[in-house]
């Protein structure tokens, strides 16, 4: 089966135009055409989460084709783009963005399809985000370990993985996202916190220890931070308005 690849976007907003752009971006008409890339999610990031902003995250699917489905996407963006694909809508993007940078995630092994996180419905309100480099030449690797610890360990707590890339332009970053709630994710920093005895609010769990000792075995920098997903995006709520007891 090919190797199914996501062109992650980190986009840079123009003042307060990140629900705009979002709108913009889930609307680009390149996603009802067969065989190119269809948007997985778009997201903001939010505020004293930890990253930078106003910024908006895309990631889009490539689909099952692998290779081929990146290269047909490529091509409409080379030669064909002055003439194809696109008309007015980027313009309309362009007034919401200064500017972005791309990377080419591979899905590894324990990747989920888009198919498998449809078929979750899982309606989550937080996305975490993580881009970290590794050792470099120990993407794949790391993305095995955390598929094989940290996935399940993570479940468990209601965090739950959307994404396992390995950035092909480079040999040292890798992209991992988890859907959730807010508390969810607080839960497992107390617990962290307190496992590491910096806190008395949490739960010790020597599992995350153990993960936090694997992990330094590879990371050598990177951050993680929190988005807030547009509804409709894959793994996420279906409205705004969401009230959560």
């Amino acid at each position: 089966m090919p190797r199914r690849f996501c062109l992650h976007e980190t986009i840079d907003i123009v003042g307060q135009g990140q629900y705009e752009y979002m709108d913009a971006a889930a609307a680009e008409p390149v996603h009802a055409l067969p065989g190119l890339f269809r948007l997985q999610g778009t997201f903001f990031v939010i505020g004293a989460s930890g990253g930078r902003w106003p910024r908006v995250i895309n990631i889009h699917d490539g689909g099952p084709d692998g290779w081929d489905a990146w290269t047909r996407n490529l091509d409409r963006l080379n030669l064909k783009r002055r003439a194809r694909f696109y008309g007015d809508w980027w313009d309309e993007a362009s007034q919401f963005r200064s500017g972005g940078f791309d990377r080419i995630g591979g899905a590894v092994p324990g990747c989920p399809t888009r198919e498998e996180l449809e078929a979750r419905d899982l309606r989550c309100t937080v996305f975490v985000h993580q881009l970290l480099e590794v050792r470099p030449g120990s993407q794949i690797d790391y993305l095995g370990e955390v598929a094989r610890q940290r996935v399940p360990q993570l479940e468990a707590r209601g965090i739950h993985l959307t994404n396992l890339l390995e950035v092909v332009n480079n040999n040292r970053e890798v992209i991992v996202v988890w859907a959730t709630h807010l508390e969810n994710w607080v839960g497992l920093r107390k617990d962290f916190d307190t496992s590491r005895g910096l806190d008395d609010s949490g739960t010790a769990d020597s599992d995350l220890l153990a993960w936090a000792a694997t992990e330094n075995d590879y990371l050598v920098a990177g951050h993680t931070e929190l988005m807030t997903p547009r509804p409709g995006s894959v793994g996420a709520v279906t409205t705004w308005d969401v009230e959560r007891d």
